[in-house]
């Protein structure tokens, strides 16, 4: 880089010591402008290669860490302890299907999804209100606007579409 600030430096002494008429002047002036623009553009991306070049030995250093790890525990495992256990059987449907916020809240406002009895249509109540609810209590259907029960949704009773063979 220095040695391209040099050159550039060297040019611009042999302009200022040559007389020629105006119009080159002005040109070689404007060249040796470009000339340091360009130089200023190649300082930057060398500072900005040798950053990269730094970040990418630091996650290298990182992989040798972990693989070195792995040689000697054997695989390693990233869940927590409480997850390791996790077996099929210990898992406990609840009454309804819950829907959750799908952007990974944990705090997410649950949802019961329920059948409309009078429509068919699928709707869906605040799980607060729900769990709020007494036996009997009815809700408004957003869709038929019919005071229906509360019926949530379970395997026996959820509209489960089905793939359909690709045309020919």
């Amino acid at each position: 880089m220095e040695e391209l600030q040099e050159k550039i430096g060297y040019l611009r002494g042999l302009l200022e010591a040559t007389q020629r008429d105006e119009a080159e002047t002005k040109l070689a002036n404007a060249m040796m402008d470009v000339l340091d623009v360009l130089s200023r553009g190649v300082g930057e991306m060398r500072e900005e290669l040798s950053e990269l070049n730094d970040y990418v030995e630091s996650i290298d250093e990182d992989l040798n860490e972990l693989e070195a790890m792995h040689d000697e525990e054997g695989p390693m495992d990233f869940l927590p302890e409480e997850e390791e256990e996790f077996e099929d059987g210990d898992y406990e449907p609840e009454d309804g299907l819950h829907v959750l916020r799908g952007d990974g809240h944990h705090d997410a406002e649950a949802f019961i999804g329920a059948l409309c009895p009078e429509c068919g249509r699928m709707f869906f109540v605040r799980a607060e209100e729900d769990e709020q609810s007494e036996e009997g209590d009815r809700f408004l259907c957003p869709h038929c606007q019919k005071e229906v029960p509360l019926e949530p949704l379970n395997p026996e009773n959820t509209p489960i579409a089905k793939k359909v063979a690709p045309k020919e």
